[in-house]
């Protein structure tokens, strides 16, 4: 039955691009597959360690794989009965945006820069006719095979993404898990810095955008540093485009800008011009989902009230200090905040330094007192009883389970 469901899924992408459909076992083997070329693009599959991550990765949701940021293929996992036994399903490959020639046959010298000249060149003719789809387009199809595999539905911001995939031997079952190197978690409290800043349209990410800058580092995907730059953006990008989509951007409006920009990163000539549109792109995601979570019902004094709030949360604010800032009387300010947002002025202030409170927990290092500080709490003590209170959990506890998450 579910095999079914899949052809006609299979006809209904034809539609628009026919996609390979491809299965696999538990131990890697390729069961059917209704690709021509289906000798070399398993080949590459492996090769490139696609097939590796689709059996390391904990499946609880479809994964994004690519040889680099561009040429991807889609794979879910159906559990079957019997104890460890479970198929992959593959859809692809196919391309995340427009290539020209030059494009095409740069990326088959680095996915196959280690191939013979006759087996790239037809690798590059097969390469040539692959479909491209956007990320609208490729995100529901994911979950539309997750639905079908599992019956679960899922929104596209459960996706999940391995883009760095190192040559893994063709021998598939000498596989051994992947170690990450230590660096890897300030790279990781970065990231899930500046993707909360876009998932709450936090406009005070000055900060956050210096710490990341300071940490993360370009991968050397390959030789080409424009290339290795342009491969990380369009990752960056792709979570961007999820961290707002779960801010409350429209799924369409996110996808769009998403696309915009990956096609800008490839359009530029020079590895610093895509990372001045990287910063140009996250500022704009922050920009629109601010914009987006700014209920239109709510009027200006209350607004300019909660913009305040956001933008100087480690100062001492009172609502004497809002009232004198936006010229209202205290009395007035107070009961239209509490008519429209549904509780005090103290109370949200309250709770916005517990909420910046708990990103800071999960995505830095910083000590308590630190976060105190940084959260407008007059103490360390005072801190964590509040968050206790409001959490409950002290802010050690929620640091260490969020990290273990």
């Amino acid at each position: 039955m579910k095999q079914q469901r899949i052809e006609v899924l299979l006809e209904l992408i034809s539609c628009n691009q026919p996609l390979f459909y491809w299965r696999y076992d538990e131990q890697g083997n390729l069961l059917y597959s209704d690709c021509p070329a289906e000798k070399m693009l398993d080949v590459v599959l492996r090769r490139t360690g696609g097939l590796r991550c689709i059996y390391e990765m904990g499946h609880n949701a479809p994964l994004l794989i690519g040889a680099d940021s561009s040429l991807l293929w889609i794979a879910d996992r159906e559990n079957l009965e019997g104890k460890g036994l479970f198929q992959i399903h593959v859809l692809g490959p196919f391309f995340s945006h427009e290539h020209g020639v030059a494009g095409i046959e740069e990326m088959t010298r680095q996915v196959v820069a280690q191939a013979s000249p006759q087996w790239a060149n037809a690798f590059l003719e097969v390469a040539r006719a692959l479909p491209t789809l956007s990320l609208p387009f490729y995100s529901q199809y994911a979950v539309m095979l997750h639905y079908l595999l599992s019956g679960e539905k899922i929104p596209t911001s459960s996706l999940d993404y391995q883009i760095e995939m190192q040559p893994v031997p063709a021998d598939f079952s000498n596989l051994k898990k992947h170690t990450p190197p230590k660096d890897r978690l300030q790279t990781y409290r970065a990231e899930r810095a500046l993707l909360n800043a876009v998932r709450e349209g936090d406009m005070d990410c000055a900060d956050t955008m210096e710490i990341a800058s300071s940490v993360a580092k370009v991968r050397e995907y390959t030789d080409n540093q424009l290339r290795n730059v342009q491969i990380a953006c369009t990752t960056f990008a792709t979570l961007c485009t999820r961290a707002a989509i779960e801010g409350g951007l429209s799924t369409t409006k996110s996808y769009c800008l998403g696309d915009a920009y990956i096609k800008s990163f490839f359009l530029a000539k020079t590895a610093s011009e895509v990372s001045a549109i990287k910063n140009q792109m996250y500022k704009d995601f922050v920009t629109r989902v601010h914009n987006c979570r700014n209920n239109p019902q709510y009027s200006k004094m209350v607004q300019g009230s909660r913009d305040y709030i956001e933008l100087h949360l480690a100062e001492p604010i009172s609502i004497e200090t809002l009232a004198t800032r936006l010229g209202y009387s205290k009395y007035y300010l107070s009961t239209r905040f509490k008519k429209e947002i549904g509780c005090s002025v103290n109370d949200y202030i309250k709770f916005v330094r517990i909420e910046r409170a708990k990103r800071l927990l999960s995505t830095t290092e910083k000590n308590i007192s630190e976060i105190a500080e940084n959260t407008g709490f007059a103490s360390r003590n005072f801190f964590a009883s509040t968050f206790k209170q409001c959490v409950g959990k002290t802010p050690a506890q929620y640091r260490k389970e969020t990290l273990n998450t």
